[in-house]
């Protein structure tokens, strides 16, 4: 008496391969031979499968990590700076007030930069979080003015550059 199914023959005219009873079968490999995980074919190669072990990001992390339009913030009136962004341009010649809920959700290099001359000043204010250590409010008073800073995981902020004159308070 045999045990199981060592092995399958190839049969001619099957339209994939099915395991389970009689009208209870699931499909497990495409006809092409793609295999199937909850009725999808799998196209990835088992090399591009190793490559994703360990890695714990969800669909929308790695989306907005791959894609740049989502890490510049042009602001035209006064207003918040969307978490994640890393470049933020300040795009009206009306005083804008922009705020940063916390620099911990800008991690790394972040850029601000005055596109439009300003008729009076622009502020982005950091609510938690520090540009150089001490300071949270960075003002603008020309066009072109820009701050380059590093912050760390913890929202502490580092000034590279700072071209111009912006103001630190």
């Amino acid at each position: 008496m045999s045990t199981g199914i060592t092995h399958f023959n190839k049969v001619s005219g099957v339209n994939g391969v099915y395991v389970g009873a009689n009208d209870a079968e699931i499909q497990i490999a495409s006809a092409a031979g793609a295999p199937l995980v909850a009725g999808v074919a799998v196209t990835s190669s088992a090399a591009e499968l190793n490559i994703l072990t360990g890695v714990t990001a969800t669909g929308t992390e790695i989306n907005r990590a791959a894609d740049v339009s989502a890490r510049v913030q042009s602001i035209t009136v006064t207003g918040a700076v969307t978490a994640g962004v890393q470049s933020l341009e300040l795009n009206h010649t009306v005083a804008i007030a922009a705020t940063i809920a916390s620099a911990v959700n800008h991690p790394g290099l972040f850029i601000a930069k005055a596109i439009l001359e300003p008729a009076t000043t622009h502020t982005v204010t950091l609510t938690v979080g520090t540009w150089n250590g001490t300071n949270t409010i960075a003002t603008f008073t020309d066009i072109l003015d820009t701050l380059v800073v590093y912050f760390d995981s913890a929202g502490n902020g580092t000034i590279l550059v700072n071209v111009g004159a912006v103001g630190l308070s």
